[in-house]
């Protein structure tokens, strides 16, 4: 899913390509029939079950507050807190249990850390105008969200910049070079639309370089396949030959007639003062039910329940577990718990893919100008995208802008200092931009989640032939209580992004999943009882 406003500025581009076109037999579902993958996913799931309303649960569980079954969730991150939030909201009491020594996960909000008072999220941090979960949260405890449409439509500079193969390109130039390649994938995505069993395994098997190299007769200049490549590197943190050309396909908008209907996100929204504050939000809701430095060891069942071991030597038991953290690192926990063999591979094959951050300070905002853009950029730079970081504080002169790598970016920029790669990236845009360079500051920053061994990356990517091999270990919402697919083996549920059909890679992702969680963890009590 898209993680960047960069993916989203290509599905417009996409869009505005294949709407210049004349109806043709290509044309995919109407808007009243939106391509969604949940769509078309064959239902095997682990377990099922229908969403409830939390609303009439309470009463339903009044009468157990006497005898509360132990309930332990492991990650403290986004899917973790909201799982407890939500479990507490119906008057079942969970501790949440988390390996550092601070709750969050992969959102991470600082001040100051390049410049006094200025906020930066060193990790998830777009919300779509579609994220229910994130947007109720912020609602229920009275965050404020910056709205970056409006305020780009505010201003007369450019909203978006493509620096590709060294020369800035028009946003029209793209659209007439993507318009081949558009309408090619406007027919892979009618036949999934038509009937996903039969195609998407054979799409899922190819690669996004496979996919390229079929249709390279639809590729008429060079830097339309490097802006697909940068697109997979932002989006899933990976080469495009490490990515199934499903993900591809997934985000990108359909056509009915002339007009285009967007699968993909907007990400309209930041949190102000930073996504952390939603963290702490619930982390107050939650007060007296987190312990931090709890890292699990062992995850062992019992005849009743669970054993759960700790680095620290502790050991409880518990009668339902959340598993809440990213399946990288919980391949580092002797799971001694039987689990069905697809569940298993899903476990130890899937990975996160890896992305970085590197934050530049710079004592005025250069970039705003005809040359420069407001929101975002593509390049070819030796990172794949840059916006500013600082959009939200539009109080302030000084700014940061977030030039964020993917793939093997990430690998080349671990070497070395921090500020060096950042001065390179300046001098890099400076070419672009004159006077950026003259407005750079010293202060650089550089995130390290593919290093840290409690994240191990960025956020969930499917190889090929991997999404459809694992489709049912992924949570699906539905108005029909027959589409849907809950994940859990018993009382030993999981949550996280990574499990979210819908919305993996996305904070939303992450609270969905953790409410999901919630909800099987409250109707086992109830048909238990």
């Amino acid at each position: 899913m898209a993680h960047t406003p960069l993916f989203q500025m290509f599905t417009r581009v996409l869009q505005k390509a294949r709407s210049q076109a004349h109806t043709t037999d290509c044309s995919t579902a109407s808007a009243s029939s939106p391509l969604k993958r949940r769509r078309f996913l064959k239902l095997t799931a682990l377990a099922g079950g229908t969403t409830f309303a939390s609303t009439i649960l309470p009463r339903s569980l009044q009468a157990w507050n006497d005898s509360s079954p132990a309930i332990a969730i492991i990650g403290g991150g986004l899917a973790g807190l909201n799982a407890a939030y939500h479990l507490k909201k119906v008057g079942l009491t969970a501790t949440v249990y988390e390996a550092k020594p601070r709750v969050g996960g992969r959102i991470q909000s600082i001040v100051g850390a390049i410049s006094p008072g200025l906020v930066n999220d060193l990790g998830g941090c777009f919300i779509n105008s579609d994220h229910a979960d994130m947007l109720a949260l912020a609602e229920e405890f009275g965050v404020r969200l910056f709205n970056r449409a409006d305020d780009a439509a505010q201003s007369s500079f450019p909203k978006t910049a493509y620096w590709l193969d060294g020369k800035a390109r028009s946003e029209a130039e793209i659209a007439e070079n993507l318009y081949p390649l558009a309408q090619q994938i406007a027919q892979d995505v009618a036949l999934l639309d038509e009937d996903f069993d039969q195609h998407a395994p054979r799409l899922d098997q190819l690669s996004v370089t496979d996919y390229l190299n079929l249709h390279t007769d639809k590729i008429p200049q060079p830097f339309i396949r490097t802006l697909i490549e940068l697109t997979i590197r932002t989006e899933y943190g990976v080469e495009p030959e490490e990515s199934s050309a499903l993900q591809l396909l997934f985000n990108l908008p359909t056509v009915d007639g002339n007009e285009a209907e967007p699968i993909s996100s907007d990400e309209v929204f930041l949190v102000e003062g930073g996504s952390s504050n939603i963290i702490d939000r619930l982390a107050q809701e939650l007060s007296g039910q987190i312990q931090t430095n709890k890292r699990l060891t062992e995850l062992a069942a019992q005849e009743t329940g669970f054993r759960l071991t700790f680095a620290d030597r502790s050991v409880i038991t518990a009668d339902y577990v959340i598993v809440a953290i990213p399946f990288p690192v919980l391949r580092q926990v002797q799971l001694r718990v039987e689990l069905p063999e697809t569940l298993k591979r899903f476990i130890h094959e899937v990975n996160l893919g890896s992305n970085e951050k590197m934050l530049a300070g710079f004592r005025t905002k250069v970039w705003q100008q005809d040359n420069g853009f407001i929101g975002e950029a593509w390049s070819d730079f030796g990172f794949c995208a840059a916006w500013e970081d600082t959009q939200r504080q539009t109080d302030q002169v000084e700014g940061v802008l977030t030039f964020f790598l993917g793939g093997e970016e990430v690998i080349s920029s671990l070497t070395g200092r921090a500020d060096w790669h950042g001065k390179q990236f300046v001098e890099r845009t400076n070419t672009i931009i004159p006077g950026l360079k003259d407005a750079a500051g010293d202060r650089f920053l550089r995130t390290n989640w593919t290093q840290d061994p409690l994240v191990r990356g960025g956020y969930t990517t499917f190889k090929p032939g991997q999404y459809t091999e694992f489709s049912e270990c992924l949570y699906i919402e539905s108005d029909d209580p027959d589409e849907e697919q809950t994940v859990h083996v018993g009382n030993l549920v999981f949550a996280g992004e990574h499990l979210s059909d819908e919305f993996y890679g996305f904070m939303n992702g992450a609270a969905q999943t953790g409410r999901l969680a919630a909800d099987v963890i409250v109707r086992r009590i109830y048909a238990s009882s």
